[in-house]
């Protein structure tokens, strides 16, 4: 083939925009940043955490979905946020209806041993792109509630303390003090971040439903949009590590 015309068809193809099979165009198939980076770089927990969130948004906001429930990638490839019964996070790729692949926030899982890992990889790094335009607004990444049902809104750069009044509380007396609002150091967030990580990753520790006493962690996708809850019980060391470190804002 003419060398020239080569490259324009390949120039082409991989700047061609795809559709979500809604009407919205989307980012280039291939991630515009993956030439300038190896695609490694894009497996990392936080750009697993951040795609994670930008699939769940996804499949919240669509006003139609494909028939199987799963978001339209392009070329033949679909996929979708997975939360398993055990707590265990994933992202699945579809090709043609057959699941080909999963992601978690440790590595890249082909069904098939002889799988191409490089295009895997590239689409993997086109959904990272997509949730990277998208800037999900999340000044609040967590909320807790605490054993007394007082609500804490936690993101990278502040606190929000809401707490329980004598007229909402079970007992008409009881008060979680004044509300507040609090300026968080990257240092602190990564701090509570930690504490709230190993709460809600101790599957073996989990409530099927809220008691009396107990403490609950919601992810939030954007500010107002819950992804998952888990729920903590009283005595568990996470949750007395979680509400010790929260009650230091209280003075």
């Amino acid at each position: 083939m003419n060398c020239p015309i080569f490259l324009f068809l390949a120039a082409f193809f991989f700047s061609y925009p795809l559709h979500n099979g809604v009407g919205e165009q989307q980012s280039y198939f291939f991630s515009t940043t993956f030439n300038e980076t190896p695609m490694q770089q894009c497996l990392s927990t936080d750009n697993f955490t951040l795609t994670f969130r930008y699939a769940q948004w996804k499949l919240k906001t669509l006003k139609t979905i494909n028939k199987n429930g799963r978001i339209i990638l392009g070329n033949g490839f679909e996929y979708i946020a997975r939360e398993g019964a055990d707590g265990e996070k994933s992202i699945v790729f579809y090709k043609k209806n057959v699941e080909a692949f999963s992601v978690n926030a440790q590595e890249l899982l082909p069904l098939d041993k002889t799988s191409d890992l490089t295009k895997y990889h590239q689409l993997f790094c086109a959904v990272l792109d997509r949730a990277r335009f998208a800037n999900l607004p999340h000044n609040f990444v967590y909320r807790y509630h605490d054993g007394a049902n007082n609500v804490w809104s936690i993101g990278p750069q502040k606190i929000v303390y809401q707490p329980v009044t004598p007229a909402m509380s079970s007992s008409g007396i009881y008060s979680g003090g004044e509300p507040f609002e609090k300026a968080t150091s990257a240092a602190q967030f990564a701090e509570i971040e930690a504490l709230l990580k190993a709460g809600l990753t101790n599957k073996s520790i989990h409530e099927a439903s809220r008691l009396k006493g107990s403490g609950m962690i919601v992810e939030l996708i954007t500010d107002t949009m819950i992804g998952s809850t888990y729920l903590l019980p009283m005595q568990s060391a996470e949750k007395a590590a979680i509400e010790t470190w929260l009650g230091q804002f209280k003075h």
